[in-house]
């Protein structure tokens, strides 16, 4: 559970909602890349979506006086999670044409890469704020990754609400 729980936090925090986006099939099959749609949203949204990702998990979990530096330290590592992706934003590739889909899989396997990227960052820090945390904290953490996998929120369950 713990590693469901990580890859969940990882994804949802260093691709947010990029990959949770489902656009309706017309404006999907309108747009030549998908992908760079979804990391064009990311990139204008990524600060903005991480921030609340983080404020309804603190508000969930409920970090004591004495585990606020655990929070803190995770919060830190969260946002350090971001970077990898922040730096893709910063460095645009061109989409891929329509017709070429060894391109876009090289584009999507960049973004993938970036993710992989933050998760190897963000795993060890939600490993060490889990052993700050009581019990009924550990389930309202896992709640905010679950409760979206069952169909809240957006359609792909990537993370936390």
């Amino acid at each position: 559970m713990k590693i469901r729980i990580a890859a969940a936090l990882a994804l949802s925090l260093v691709a947010g909602a990029a990959l949770a986006q489902d656009r309706p099939a017309r404006e999907r099959d309108r747009q030549p890349d998908r992908a760079q749609g979804m990391l064009e949203n990311m990139c204008r949204e990524g600060d903005a979506r991480l921030a609340s990702r983080l404020a309804y998990t603190e508000a969930k979990v409920k970090p004591t006086a004495a585990q606020r530096a655990a929070w803190d330290a995770f919060a830190r590592d969260a946002r350090a999670a971001a970077e990898p992706m922040k730096r893709l934003c910063a460095n645009p590739t061109a989409a891929a044409p329509a017709n070429d889909a060894a391109a876009s899989l090289a584009r999507r396997e960049t973004v993938m890469a970036a993710m992989l990227e933050g998760m190897k960052t963000i795993r060890p820090a939600l490993e060490r704020l889990q052993l700050a945390l009581n019990d009924e904290q550990k389930a309202a953490l896992a709640e905010t990754f679950e409760h979206r996998g069952r169909g809240h929120g957006h359609s792909h369950g990537h993370g936390m609400r």
